[in-house]
């Protein structure tokens, strides 16, 4: 039993730095951005589910989001949304566009290529996040970080040469695209405190519904597509609102390992309910990179204690 609570006193020392676990904001704050991850899992999923066009589908998960995260802002500002909802500053309107951008690109990287594969390949985009970081703002990279994309980019290119045919490299390339993007992103956030975020997020929902008004073949909706993108919507704008709160409480990263559920859970979702089995290549290369990500959050948290 001595053993026992020893092995947990050296968890709580060594794993988790000293004190962050004793203080209640810490705790909401681990609440909040486990449940915002938990929350996202399922969205590769409802994109299958939605059985409809690629294009359609970002019409109507854009719009969904936008509607989400705009009835969300009416509950916290009431009358004076109308003057904070709409993008007040330039970077806040280029944050919208990338934001507009990552979303359509999630979608049609998941019309393309496998959940795992996408969500595997999306997992990195706070290592290249670092990486703009040092380009654009100047910021130090620390040696972890380097070793980290190192691995990263071995279990990346694990799950690219898994199948090198043109539909699936395709949504592979897709992915990467997105990763890049949301890391721009993430950067250009970063650049300026006083960015609205959930104005960002909202905006760049609806920005990603004026490409597919031209692409989409139809928008025209069957009751259980309108269910499952409803759903979807809803859950990406709670999604966001748990994680923005949780960002708030707790440092980044434990907000990025705490990202990894959805890379984990994810693919199981599709697994068990469409029997869409991740290739081998994807189970490794994803082994590498969830893994990587998590010792290099660990130690990050280890340097801040």
């Amino acid at each position: 039993m001595n053993m026992i609570y020893e092995a947990h006193d050296f968890y709580l020392s060594y794993i988790w730095p000293p004190n962050m676990h004793q203080r209640p904001d810490h705790i909401q704050g681990l609440i909040f951005a486990t449940l915002g991850a938990l929350t996202l899992t399922p969205d590769g999923l409802l994109v299958r589910l939605a059985g409809t066009s690629e294009w359609s589908t970002v019409f109507w998960r854009g719009l969904f989001i936008g509607l989400g995260l705009l009835i969300w802002q009416i509950i916290l500002h009431k009358k004076a949304v109308f003057k904070k909802f709409p993008p007040s500053s330039i970077k806040e309107w280029c944050s919208t566009g990338l934001a507009a951008i990552g979303t359509l690109t999630f979608v049609m990287a998941i019309k393309h290529t496998t959940v795992a594969n996408t969500l595997v390949i999306l997992s990195t985009m706070s290592l290249f996040a670092a990486f703009f970081s040092m380009i654009f703002l100047k910021e130090r990279i620390a040696l972890r970080t380097w070793v980290a994309m190192a691995f990263a980019i071995c279990g990346i290119v694990i799950v690219f040469i898994d199948d090198l045919s043109g539909d699936d490299m395709l949504g592979k390339l897709i992915a990467l695209t997105c990763a890049f993007v949301t890391a721009g992103n993430m950067t250009l956030i970063r650049s300026e405190k006083g960015i609205n975020l959930p104005t960002v997020f909202a905006w760049g929902g609806f920005f990603s519904t004026i490409p597919a008004l031209y692409f989409a073949p139809s928008l025209a909706l069957q009751t259980q597509s309108t269910i499952t993108l409803i759903a979807m919507g809803g859950l990406n704008a709670l999604a966001f609102v748990l994680i923005g709160a949780g960002a708030k409480r707790i440092p980044s990263p434990e907000v990025s390992l705490l990202m990894l559920l959805e890379t984990i859970i994810g693919p199981i979702w599709v697994w068990f309910i469409l029997q869409e089995v991740p290739s081998d290549n994807a189970l490794i290369g994803g082994a590498i990179v969830v893994g990587t990500l998590a010792l290099h959050s660990l130690a990050s948290l280890r340097k801040r204690a």
